[in-house]
């Protein structure tokens, strides 16, 4: 073989492996870009997905305060027919509902203090 033959066949060769290197490069960054869409396709969805849920849960918030009735301590008293020791003590054990804070202010949902003189526990409710 001639040097001009082997000139031309290394010259090949290294032609050859360039394209295939710029192939494997082409390859890995169109795969690198596809991951990274991907992921970027995944977050969004993650945050609309969070996003929809915090709407819905305010939503659900404000209709739940438009319906329910809020009792101070004395009139949860009167209608649990309790002492204030014993709603602080039942409060503190988690067998009477949770009093809501509202400034300096406590109060407590009608419906959650119907439920537990009707009998259902307060830790049923949670469950």
């Amino acid at each position: 073989m001639s040097k001009r033959s082997r000139a031309k066949a290394a010259a090949k060769a290294r032609k050859h492996q360039a394209q295939k290197q710029t192939a494997e490069a082409a390859e890995a960054a169109a795969k690198a870009a596809a991951e990274a869409a991907a992921k970027a396709a995944a977050k969004a969805a993650a945050e609309t997905a969070a996003e929809a849920a915090k709407t819905a849960e305010a939503a659900e918030t404000a209709a739940a305060a438009q319906t329910e009735q809020w009792l101070t301590t004395k009139e949860t008293l009167a209608l649990a027919q309790i002492s204030r020791t014993t709603l602080h003590l039942k409060t503190k054990a988690g067998t009477f509902p949770q009093a809501i804070k509202i400034g300096k202010k406590c109060v407590w949902i009608r419906s959650e203090i119907d439920r537990w003189i009707t009998g259902t526990t307060y830790r049923e409710i949670i469950k």
